[in-house]
């Protein structure tokens, strides 16, 4: 700490109201001097990111800093729901970013303020400068080569400036810190390495967003990389991890020309492979690969012999919201247990579980697909057309089951998960009931719809090249949120259960 404060929460008000000063001097470079709104934006991006950056240096305990940023969670939320502080949030696109922000800034604080704060600190300047520089040589780069990888248009200037700004950041921030902080300085070898890491994961991080959402991705990428590294050459795993790191760019491109994936699913799945590699080893990787490649298969050989399609929102090739809608939760787990050093394996458990919901779910409704006849909604029990969310067969059913035993059966074959049956079977049900929960929100909460041309039932929002019609369930939850719900019940209730049975 650079001043010990006789109180905490003094330093805490001291920087709720620089910020909301930084905020009011926005505003009135926006209505006074006519500023544009995305010269004001980043004006507050950048200086309240610096500020934050240095709360280690004048908070000793977690508790204020993370109110700070839950606090501005709420106040950014409310601004632009009631589109206030246009100075502060205005875009020419419709983003979150004002939200996204605290709520990277409440995540590093959980992960790293006890753990590496100099990986909290450089994380934070990441987002406040990379960023920044990224929005600024796109817009004054006029260049033709504009792409989308998931929903945001970016520029390949702008994503180059991104990770150039991130190198030099890594590279000049983090042995600064590291001296002001009084930990090991790396090698510059090593640190010239990490600086190429960090850059790499968190301009993909960068890249790959929606309305904003790159304030969380490429915060969360940055961090997680810049520990990632310095844990694996301090456990001498680094050539393994980089290793990998090419070989899950090498596998997210091979399925995207496989079409298994498509682009935006590509990036998503080497993001996932390589900090799910990176955090659980082939502890991890091993039931990952698993469920991808065989329910990928399972997929492909569903849609030649069916027309679900005609159904479901969409087909075989997955997006990256397909891509975490089933492996976020799992990745959450696997980073928990990282996080813990590997000292909580029921977080261990708990991924194996919520892998094992997703792919029961999968299995339940790529091999029902083989069924005779049509399955029957599981809470009226009336028959429905095949693909349709909630309803279910026996021989899906079964399938789904064995899905979830056939997860739990690879790290039991391997030697990461010791043969004790009780836990074996929990982990199974745990992960079966999951895809359960998946097929009654099916049911009840997800979005149906009606084709006005063919009507036929749908959860397509289009359907013969025309707007369907909204028949039932919530209009927002679409099956992407059901799978979320379905790997996040299938880790749940393993934990539930385990310490209500331990």
């Amino acid at each position: 700490m650079f001043f010990d404060l006789p109180n905490e929460w003094i330093a805490f008000l001291v920087f709720f109201s620089i910020i909301m000063l930084f905020i009011g001097m926005a505003e009135v470079a926006r209505k006074v001097l006519k500023l544009s709104p995305e010269l004001s934006r980043k004006f507050v991006h950048v200086m309240v990111g610096i500020l934050v950056s240095l709360a280690p240096f004048f908070l000793k305990t977690s508790t204020p800093v993370l109110l700070l940023g839950v606090l501005f969670t709420i106040l950014n939320a409310i601004a632009l729901k009631k589109d206030s502080f246009k100075g502060m949030h205005t875009t020419e696109r419709v983003s979150f970013g004002t939200v996204y922000f605290p709520i990277a800034f409440s995540l590093l604080v959980l992960m790293f303020w006890e753990r590496n704060v100099v990986v909290f600190i450089v994380a934070m300047l990441i987002l406040a400068f990379s960023d920044t520089a990224a929005t600024v040589v796109g817009e004054r780069i006029n260049s033709s080569r504009k792409f989308i990888l998931w929903h945001d248009k970016k520029s390949w200037p702008g994503s180059i400036a991104f990770f150039i700004t991130t190198l030099l950041v890594t590279v000049v921030a983090f042995p600064l810190y590291s001296n002001l902080a009084g930990a090991e300085v790396l090698p510059v070898l090593h640190l010239i390495g990490m600086s190429l890491f960090v850059g790499f994961v968190a301009t993909v991080g960068e890249a790959v967003s929606k309305r904003g959402s790159d304030n969380l991705t490429l915060t969360l990428a940055a961090a997680l990389g810049m520990d990632l590294y310095l844990t694996s050459l301090a456990q001498g795993t680094l050539l393994a991890m980089i290793g990998w790191f090419m070989f899950s760019a090498l596998l997210g491109y091979g399925a995207y020309k496989m079409k298994s994936l498509s682009i935006s699913g590509g990036f998503g799945a080497f993001l996932l492979g390589v900090f799910m590699f990176g955090m659980g080893g082939w502890d991890t990787m091993l039931p990952l690969i698993g469920f991808f490649v065989i329910s990928s298969v399972l997929s492909k050989i569903a849609d030649r012999q069916s027309k679900k399609d005609i159904i479901a929102t969409k087909g075989s090739q997955r997006d990256i919201v397909q891509v975490y809608a089933n492996g976020g939760f799992p990745l959450i787990f696997a980073i928990a247990w990282y996080l813990s050093d590997y000292s909580l394996e029921w977080l261990y458990w708990a991924f194996l579980a919520s892998l094992a919901s997703a792919t029961a779910d999968t299995w339940e409704t790529e091999i029902g697909s083989f069924s005779k006849g049509l399955p029957f909604n599981i809470l009226n029990g009336k028959r429905v057309a095949k693909g349709y969310s909630g309803g279910i067969s026996i021989l899906g059913t079964l399938g789904g089951l064995i899905g979830s035993f056939v997860i739990v059966s690879i790290p039991l074959f391997t030697g990461s998960l010791s043969w004790k049956p009780e836990l074996i079977l929990l982990i199974v049900l745990a992960g079966f009931f999951g895809s359960l929960v998946d097929s009654i929100l099916g049911a009840s909460v997800q979005a149906k719809f009606k084709c006005v041309v063919c009507g036929k039932p749908t959860e397509r929002l289009s359907h013969c090249h025309e707007q369907t019609q909204h028949e039932s369930g919530v209009l927002w939850f679409d099956n992407d949120w059901v799978n979320v719900a379905c790997t996040l019940s299938g880790g749940g209730i393993f934990i539930l259960s385990y310490f209500l049975y331990y």
